[in-house]
């Protein structure tokens, strides 16, 4: 069976604690409030579900961005361990990427760390991404390498308040190896290049945190509406604000843009001041913050990166 977001009240009473049987947790990457259409303005979403015998027994759901639909993320599948071993979750799977190269979909992206499902998914067509425990089937047949560089051609971008239309098309950025070691220090986006990105779908849920703990965060956009880079505003316990951004290299310019973005809305908001904790090994990064006004003041938290600790610098935004 498909069903189509919004999905009714009573579906989804049957299927959360269905997924919390199985994952061990409640959901954390998508809201009850997106199955019941709160995102319906930016993204589409579409269960797959069979039964047997009435009882429930396994589970696939895609979502594609209606901003940039050539991309959709792939989610909650899931068999009762009861059904495993008939082939139903590849079916589902199977018949889910048909439906998306229907749509007119190019890049199908999904996060697993589970070896036995990764080769269920090569064989329909994923392949690993290098640096990260996430798959990408891109539907033309090219590597998911050919498919970036391409995806990411072209210039200009416009700076705006980010939504849950970034929802998908912020995961083929964070996915790209970038040269800086930590991309944002509010969410702990690392490149590819020093740690393994082991998330997908729950790269929004960072960013969404931040927004609802007060903050803000800004996306750069291109004509197309791809997003080529992403900035933070996050309050901290003192009501101050801890700014960070990045970009894709080939958009570095709109990078101050973006900073400036994050700065001058903390400004408006906090008597705190705002400052950035970057890298020691991000020298690039800092002198940029240089640029804008920042300078250092001590250290700040260390950062992790594939199981060793990077000390940072704190470097805070003068008076204009």
């Amino acid at each position: 069976m498909r069903y189509e977001v919004p999905i009714t009240e009573g579906l989804i009473d049957e299927l959360f604690p269905f997924w919390a049987s199985i994952f061990g947790e409640v959901l954390p990457d998508i809201a009850r409030e997106v199955f019941l259409g709160a995102e319906d303005a930016y993204n589409g979403g579409t269960l797959y579900l069979r039964r047997e015998s009435g009882r429930l027994a396994s589970t696939c759901f895609t979502m594609q961005s209606k901003t940039v639909p050539s991309l959709a993320g792939f989610s909650e599948v899931a068999t009762d361990p009861q059904f495993r071993g008939r082939g139903i979750a590849t079916e589902l799977c199977g018949r889910a990427v048909e439906d998306f190269r229907a749509a007119g979909g190019e890049a199908f992206f999904l996060g697993t760390v589970n070896p036995a499902a990764a080769r269920v998914y090569h064989r329909l067509g994923w392949r690993k991404l290098a640096g990260a425990n996430v798959m990408a089937n891109i539907l033309s047949g090219e590597s998911p390498e050919v498919f970036l560089v391409d995806y990411f051609s072209g210039e200009g971008a416009t700076v705006v308040e980010a939504s849950a239309a970034d929802r998908i098309p912020m995961i083929p950025l964070i996915l790209c190896p970038h040269d800086w070691q930590v991309l944002d220090g509010n969410t702990k986006v690392c490149s590819t290049r020093y740690a393994t990105q082991n998330s997908c779908m729950g790269l929004y849920v960072r960013y969404e945190r931040i927004q609802m703990g007060g903050g803000v965060w800004f996306a750069a956009r291109t004509a197309e509406k791809k997003v080529v880079g992403l900035s933070t505003a996050r309050r901290d316990e003192e009501g101050a604000f801890q700014i960070d951004a990045f970009a894709h290299a080939r958009f570095a310019e709109v990078w101050e843009e973006l900073t400036q973005a994050a700065v001058g809305w903390s400004q408006d908001r906090g008597e705190g001041g705002c400052y950035a904790v970057i890298s020691v090994e991000d020298e690039e990064k800092q002198s940029w913050f240089e640029s804008l006004g920042f300078r250092r003041a001590g250290s700040g938290e260390e950062f992790e990166l594939e199981g060793r600790r990077v000390a940072s610098v704190r470097m805070e935004k003068g008076s204009a």
